[in-house]
């Protein structure tokens, strides 16, 4: 029999192993096709597989008729494109297989277009986001104050470079006279490993361009170069506009093309080459301390793989500002994705107009929305030593990414505590009120304030997970923390609301100094749907709040799922082999499984130890000497009661040996 491989570590190592072509993927000429109404890289997927052996992997790519696989990021994704099937039928083939953690598209993102381009000329007075007197802008005449309090903020700080804000779009023009002296360059040559692949990026470089794999984001389109104004256009020059800092650090991620579209895998290249230049360097003041990673784009569906990226950004305390999308649309009910993904280190931008409207095209969301921020005629800089106004939460968002910088560089705070900063210290305005989560426009003058004045004893609220599903009677619970903050303490006391009719919440302790426990249960008769709990803690004249989902289903039905492993044995003529059959319970199964298999070849037995199963069974496999030779798929099927289940395998026989005495 023979012995399996053994993964390699390395995704590269394996694909150099089996062969598979391995190259820089360009956005150019890419073909698409359209999986569950979103664009997709045609004939592509994302795929994470469990531990399994090389010879699974080999055995996947050879079914699905690969001919280009690469590793991308650092997560443990690869990316398949098959010669013959399209989206569809690999996400099908490779959902199927229990070594497949999952398989999703390779969407193709967007930048979040400005609706108006228009040329005009550069002064601070047309800066309306930053300060907002009445003045008309393009005709439109604004409310005073309906801004983000840039001028006082200046007050405190006017910005640094310890904190690295990437723009991850377009690239940036970092020849721009009102950008250059605020672009990121790296102090010394620095080496990444993006993909399984190596590369070094010299001394001056700006950044990263994911799509050509190289060290040089020059902007082609214009986009990243507008956000990057926003967040630090040169200020006190003579020159141009200002940024929200007037000094600031900004790193190029490039990843969408000169089209504004990119993919989701180089999307999480881009952000992964941050990760790693700020690990190169220690991610000390100076050098690559990137703190705020700012996303002016959007499109597909919901992205395992991105998502992973996303919090591996949080993990090393970074900050993911996200545009909330054009399509005035709500983003509790549809999704957009990346600003509606559920990940702690996620701050989700609508954009608001000179009057502290919402903008006629931007999304909201009363769950999935954080704040909003000025994303309406909005003028900055633009490739070639220009300035033009753009429209659109892309605008939006680098005014959050900007105030995070300005913050950062008065206060050390950890990515929760910035994040924290930002959101409690927005100006609340009618049009957000019940469609966003703060009901309120960014201020960054009262959010740095707060953090640079000396401490007030208080105390901040969280809950976790974020959501909970509990079948209809069932019962679940969540973790609340208090932390507090500026000498609090005092002891908090914690309701609910929000919870579904039948249902009932109770926490232990309660009042905490600390951690108490959330125990929500339901009645069989609860209404099933998804609903938002809010969770309040008080203390004395101190009231804060936080909020979590709970997903109430139908009655949960007893199953099991049926898998076995590994996926492929190989015997000679004559010998014998086995495979681990695994049952895994479902919905409270507490049932036993008889196991039959089927497909065995003449001459071949197969025989399950135990059998009936509750767990996990032994299935061997013994052939005679003239078992013919050959691959054969063999089925497994487990059975209780009225339920069946079944999970494949391969027996491969090859010929046996012999001294001269074959029959």
């Amino acid at each position: 029999m023979a012995n399996p491989v053994k993964r390699a570590g390395s995704a590269l190592l394996l694909l150099l192993l089996i062969g598979i072509s391995l190259h820089a993927q360009r956005n150019s000429n890419l073909k698409t096709e359209m999986y569950n109404g979103q664009e997709a890289v045609a004939n592509e997927v994302l795929v994470k597989f469990r531990a399994a052996p090389l010879t699974s992997i080999i055995q996947a790519e050879a079914a699905e008729d690969v001919d280009q696989a690469g590793e991308i990021g650092s997560i443990g994704v690869l990316r398949f494109h098959s010669a013959s099937k399209g989206v569809a039928a690999l996400i099908s083939d490779l959902s199927a297989r229990a070594d497949v953690e999952y398989a999703e598209p390779n969407y193709i993102l967007h930048a979040i277009q400005g609706i108006e381009a228009i040329p005009n000329d550069p002064r601070l007075g047309d800066l309306w986001g930053l300060r907002n007197t009445g003045q008309a802008i393009l005709g439109v005449v604004g409310t005073p104050g309906a801004d983000i309090s840039a001028v006082p903020a200046w007050d405190i700080s006017t910005g640094g470079r310890s904190a690295v804000v990437t723009v991850v779009d377009t690239g940036i023009d970092y020849t721009h006279p009102d950008l250059a002296a605020n672009v990121w360059s790296a102090p010394t040559a620095f080496t990444t490993t993006i993909g399984g692949i190596a590369r070094t990026c010299p001394a001056g470089s700006h950044g990263f361009n994911a799509i050509t794999k190289t060290c040089d984001p020059l902007d082609d389109h214009y986009h990243g170069t507008h956000c990057s104004g926003t967040i630090g256009a040169v200020g006190n020059n003579g020159l141009g506009v200002v940024g929200v800092n007037w000094t600031a650090s900004i790193m190029g991620a490039k990843f969408l093309d000169a089209s504004g579209s990119g993919t989701t895998a180089n999307a999480i290249d881009a952000i992964e080459f941050a990760i790693q230049a700020k690990a190169a360097f220690g991610g000390g003041t100076g050098t690559a301390n990137v703190r705020v990673l700012s996303n002016s784009w959007g499109g597909g569906a919901f992205s395992q793989a991105l998502l992973d990226e996303i919090n591996k950004a949080g993990a090393n305390d970074m900050l993911f500002a996200a545009a909330a999308g054009n399509s005035s649309a709500n983003n509790d009910v549809t999704p957009h994705y990346p600003s509606s993904y559920n990940a702690a280190n996620l701050v989700a931008v609508a954009a608001t107009d000179n009057n502290d409207a919402l903008a006629s095209f931007s999304n909201y969301g009363r769950t999935s929305v954080h704040l909003g921020a000025p994303g309406v005629n909005v003028l900055s800089t633009m490739p070639g030593a220009i300035y033009d106004y753009l429209s659109g939460t892309s605008m939006a968002t680098p005014h959050v990414s900007g105030a995070a910088a300005l913050i950062l560089s008065k206060c050390a705070l950890s990515t929760a505590s910035l994040k924290t900063t930002i959101l409690n210290n927005i100006d609340p305005i009618p049009s957000l009120a019940n469609i966003t989560t703060t009901g309120g426009r960014l201020n960054v003058n009262k959010a740095i304030r707060a953090c640079a004045a000396p401490p007030t004893p208080d105390f901040n609220l969280s809950a976790s997970p974020a959501s909970q599903s509990v079948p209809q009677g069932g019962s679940t619970s969540y973790s609340v923390t208090v932390t507090p903050t500026g000498g609090f303490t005092g002891s908090v006391t914690l309701s609910v609301s929000g919870l579904p009719s039948g249902a009932a919440g109770t926490f232990n302790p309660n009042p905490t100094t600390t951690t108490s426990t959330l125990s929500v249960s339901t009645a069989a008769a609860t209404p099933t749907g998804n609903y938002v709990l809010t969770i309040t803690g008080a203390s004395g004249t101190l009231s804060h709040t936080t909020t979590v989902t709970l997903v109430v289903t139908g009655p949960v039905t007893p199953d099991f799922t049926l898998s076995a492993s590994p996926s492929s044995q190989t015997v000679i003529q004559g010998a014998a082999t086995s495979y681990a059959v695994t049952i895994t319970p479902t919905g409270g199964f507490t049932g036993s499984v008889s196991l039959t298999v089927s497909g065995l070849p003449a001459g071949a037995t197969g025989t399950f130890s135990p059998n009936p199963a509750t767990s996990t069974s032994t299935l061997s496999v013994g052939t005679a000497l003239t078992t013919p030779t050959g691959s054969f798929a063999l089925t497994i099927t487990g059975t209780s009661g009225t339920l069946t289940r079944t999970t494949t395998v391969t027996l491969v026989v090859n010929p046996g040996q012999c001294d001269g005495d074959c029959p």
